[in-house]
């Protein structure tokens, strides 16, 4: 049975970490509801904006002083995920209907996406991370509105926070992901291989001089471009220190964000054997990538994917997460990556890479076949078909 069409699509997502995926996700699903507004609400706006400034503040503190607990609170999460995965599919099965607690009901992120119900009453609700999914269900269960959920996971790797009873439909980036929710007790009839989502301002649009002279960089040593993630490199320091202590074979870009303190650190070392460094407190993602020569990164997905598009060979640093390393896992596991698990390793690569033109030809292809792959899968109508949308009336009809 088909829904009724409303004028309104709302995708909710992650802006430091989602507003590619947001952008690509406003062009291709978009374009399946011609007539319809396509709403976009990052995570200030339902879990606001001092959450998120907290977050990124205690995601950098500690990975600079005590990575260990990072990596101690993501196994706890999955831990819990895998308990209230196994517990929903027993009321399942058991026919036994979940009740909303307290704090749910009056939890005031999960209001935010109440009143967003209420004010848009969307057709279709777009959730590109784990907690917008969580209150996205919440919410509906509150409301008891007719809206249809719709899960995007444009990671490499399953998380646990994703699993969860109620979506509508899964759009996932890989076989690997909906193997994964299937063990986890999703139909596989609600789950479409869709690939990544891609937006043109992922690729390089200079001239690889051009966008070196922006950059700023003096001479002609090919660009190793250092990507820390959320973590601004903290978790990867040693191998940032041991890049700056080779004179003259290349230069740096290390993209530090906002973390000053770690950008001193790395100037007195590059000072003190004079390689040319620079350093990125913002990602200009045509800039950098027309200019990169080899990508030095921990598991960011949609950074390692953009190296893809742009043809860029990438030595991929292990994480501290669960997820993390279960996107490094995938890479290596599928030879699109060289993989380093320390700083000599990654000093290894990077010579390899620059000296070895098959090595890196072979790198290249790897990158360009998955991509293309990818692109392929990109959806187009697959959303209005799989959810039985009726299209909207004609102008002037209601």
């Amino acid at each position: 049975m088909s829904i009724r069409w409303n004028r309104h699509l709302i995708i909710l997502y992650d802006k430091q970490r989602g507003s590619l995926i947001c952008d690509a996700l406003e062009q291709v699903i978009g374009s399946a509801f011609p007539g319809c507004d396509v709403v976009t609400v990052d995570d200030a706006g339902y879990l606001g904006a001092g959450n998120r400034f907290w977050r990124v503040k205690a995601s950098r503190f500690y990975a600079g002083k005590a990575p260990f607990l990072i990596r101690w609170f993501s196994k706890l999460n999955e831990k819990k995920d895998a308990n209230r995965i196994k517990t929903e599919r027993d009321a399942i099965l058991s026919e036994t209907p979940e009740k909303l607690s307290f704090s749910d009901r009056h939890n005031a992120a999960i209001g935010r996406i109440v009143n967003i119900f209420k004010r848009f009453r969307p057709a279709v609700i777009v959730a590109t991370n784990r907690y917008s999914l969580k209150l996205t269900l919440l919410a509906r269960r509150i409301t008891g509105m007719d809206v249809k959920v719709v899960a995007v996971i444009s990671d490499f790797a399953l998380s646990g926070g994703f699993v969860r009873s109620g979506v509508d439909l899964y759009l996932v980036e890989n076989e690997s992901l909906k193997d994964g929710l299937m063990r986890c007790g999703v139909d596989g009839d609600k789950i479409v291989i869709s690939g990544m989502p891609f937006v043109e301002k992922q690729s390089a649009t200079r001239p690889r001089e051009e966008a070196r002279k922006l950059l700023g960089l003096s001479g002609d040593l090919p660009l190793v471009v250092v990507n820390g993630g959320d973590y601004c490199t903290s978790t990867i320091k040693e191998h940032v220190e041991r890049l700056l202590k080779e004179q003259g074979r290349y230069s740096l870009l290390v993209l530090t964000y906002g973390n000053a303190s770690i950008r001193r650190h790395y100037k007195k070392i590059a000072e003190e054997y004079d390689i040319e460094v620079l350093f990125k407190q913002e990602l200009d993602y045509p800039l950098v990538f027309a200019a990169a020569d080899i990508i030095v990164s921990i598991p960011d997905t949609h950074f390692v994917f953009s190296a893809f598009v742009n043809s860029i060979p990438v030595v991929l640093l292990d994480g501290i997460t669960v997820l993390e390393h279960d996107v490094y896992r995938y890479l290596v596991g599928n030879a699109l990556v060289t993989p380093s698990k320390n700083a000599e390793e990654t000093y290894a690569a990077v010579e390899e890479l620059l000296v070895d033109a098959e090595r890196r030809k072979e790198m290249i292809e790897r990158e360009q076949r998955y991509y293309l792959k990818q692109k392929a899968l990109a959806p187009t109508l697959t959303v209005r078909e799989f959810l039985a949308i009726n299209p909207p009336p004609p102008d002037g009809e209601e």
